[in-house]
């Protein structure tokens, strides 16, 4: 053990003990500890007992720990400590310029307790109104905790898709006569990516070369872009084709390749030959080859250009970044024929949730400022939290004034399988729910979904004629899209919602339908690829069944 890593555990326990309110001094004689080991120029693990005793500025308190460290491997303070902590929170403690106290802070007041979490909250905007934050505040800890999350092995889509396709851009223009194209979990549109593959008929050193002009940085002799594992494979023009389908499919139909005879001049020219409809890419991570076959070269699966409404979104109301008119007035910039909004209940009162008293206030904003605008229509409605009994937010009365109800749960998450699909539930039967809200609650990368029974959840949304949303926001997505096809054998409608805390927001509706193409999403089943005079017909329905 290392006098730095003999160091490490003494900050951390006195970070521990910060985070819990424990004494000031004993907290200041560890964090001076840490400071003082790195000093020391001995090997502290080869030192006997008395030379650790007579160490410089290090009492007998901390030189026993020392002892206990080196001879036992541990510390059981530091044990004791990490048992009592969430391991989100330990982690945010190596979080650059996020100390203690404001891990505190938010652990308490917001009770968040995981890196998805926090930046999450982040995004809607909560953490502003904590004392000894503000907006610069929660600007720096974004961006630190954006490096956080980019320095681990696993990225989120979202993090490494414009900064890959970038790359291959840049390949294209330094290499204008070479084939060159995202492989492997990019190019799938996986919603989680170990690493960029760049499959190519470059050469060693025509990569190597690239790659010392680009700076990329070599770790562990691989080449790293943002913190992201970057693999370049090469093959020869003849093969281009053939082996960016071969590395870029994760079913059986990967390993019946045959290998070509002749030059293969397209991905689709692959499946072709080899007697298969076509896989889209992001059919590939699909291991089920039954429901591959039945929708391959089906034109009905989403697209962007379908989505015609934007649904669940948010505003100044209550965590939104931007008004209703500017969020309203960006969905009319993206051609968008109607705007549906859905502040965060009274419970929610970490995200500045409505009161029922608002809620009429903000129906005559809505009234107002929807007679602005020609080619969009805004519609009234709120997230309501599911509450821990599986009731909604408000009263019936109040739900009933509203056109779209989003149900989603946000508290008390620590559930059992039963009681969660129980709760879920009772809240799909309330005739007031319109759309299930991020069913699983899942934070990708961070938060565990808590475990539902899918099939029991979409059956009641089946039979209750309720909407299940795939979360678009790409912590998220949320339903997961290997969940499509037993609602499409349902028949129910899945919408595709940014859950959009500010304009920016509203383009994360482009990673939900990346992530519904993977389970074959038809148009038809998708609530807002409906046109608005669909659309009102649709809400005209829920209003009916809540009579």
């Amino acid at each position: 053990m290392t006098n730095k890593e003999i160091a490490k555990q003494f900050n951390l326990l006195a970070k521990l003990m910060e985070l819990h309110g424990e004494n000031a001094f004993k907290i200041r004689s560890y964090s001076n500890a840490y400071l003082n080991l790195r000093k020391i120029p001995q090997e502290i693990a080869s030192l006997s007992e008395d030379e650790i005793n007579g160490l410089p500025g290090v009492g007998k308190a901390i030189s026993a720990k020392i002892i206990e460290l080196i001879s036992t491997g541990e510390l059981q303070d530091l044990n004791n400590y990490l048992d009592i902590t969430p391991e989100g929170i330990v982690e945010m403690l190596n979080i650059k310029g996020f100390g203690p106290k404001k891990i505190k802070l938010i652990w308490e007041e917001l009770e968040i307790e995981t890196i998805g979490g926090l930046l999450y909250a982040i995004n809607e905007n909560r953490l502003v109104d904590l004392k000894g934050f503000g907006t610069k505040t929660q600007a720096s800890v974004k961006e630190q905790l954006e490096y956080f999350l980019e320095s681990s092995d696993k990225h989120l889509f979202a993090q490494v898709e414009s900064t890959a396709n970038t790359l291959v851009e840049d390949l294209k223009r330094a290499f204008p006569n070479a084939l060159i194209s995202l492989s492997g979990d990019v190019h799938q549109k996986r919603t989680i990516v170990s690493s960029i593959t760049i499959l190519s008929t470059l050469t060693e050193d025509e990569i190597a070369s690239f790659c010392q002009d680009h700076q990329l940085i070599i770790k562990d002799e691989n080449y790293l872009i943002n913190n992201c594992l970057l693999n370049f494979v090469s093959t020869d023009a003849d093969k281009f084709y053939f082996d960016l389908v071969k590395n870029s499919t994760d079913t059986i139909f990967g390993e019946q390749l045959s290998i070509p005879e002749k030059k293969y001049d397209s991905e689709e020219a692959v499946f072709e030959q080899n007697e298969y409809p076509f896989y889209i890419p992001e059919f590939r991570e699909n291991e089920n080859v039954d429901f591959i076959n039945n929708y391959s070269g089906s034109s009905s699966i989403i697209t962007n250009e379908d989505i015609r409404g934007c649904i669940h979104n948010h505003s100044t109301y209550s965590d939104g970044v931007n008004t209703i008119e500017e969020m309203l007035a960006a969905a009319d910039q993206k051609n968008y024929e109607y705007f549906v909004l859905t502040d965060h209940s009274k419970s929610a009162f970490y995200a500045n949730g409505l009161s029922v008293e608002r809620i009429y206030q903000q129906l005559d904003e809505i009234r107002d400022v929807d007679q602005k605008f020609e080619d969009i229509r805004l519609f009234s409605g709120i997230e309501s939290d599911i509450l821990s009994n599986g009731d909604l937010d408000y009263a019936d009365e109040v739900l009933g004034d509203l056109d779209v109800i989003v149900a989603s749960i946000h508290s008390n998450l620590k559930m059992d399988i039963d009681k969660a699909t129980t709760r879920l539930i009772k809240a799909i039967e309330n005739p007031y729910t319109s759309i299930l809200g991020h069913p699983t609650g899942r934070l990708l990368l961070s938060r565990k979904a808590y475990p539902i029974d899918y099939k029991k959840v979409i059956d009641a949304c089946a039979d209750n004629f309720v909407a299940i949303e795939i979360n678009a926001n790409p912590l998220r997505l949320d339903m997961d899209w290997r969940w499509i096809q037993y609602g499409l054998e349902k028949d129910v409608l899945f919408s595709i919602n940014p859950d959009a805390h500010s304009i920016k927001g509203i383009e994360d509706t482009y990673y939900g339908v990346c992530a519904a193409r993977k389970g074959a999403l038809p148009a038809s089943n998708c609530l807002n690829a409906f046109d608005i005079d669909a659309f009102e017909d649709w809400m005209m329905e829920q209003h009916q069944k809540r009579n």
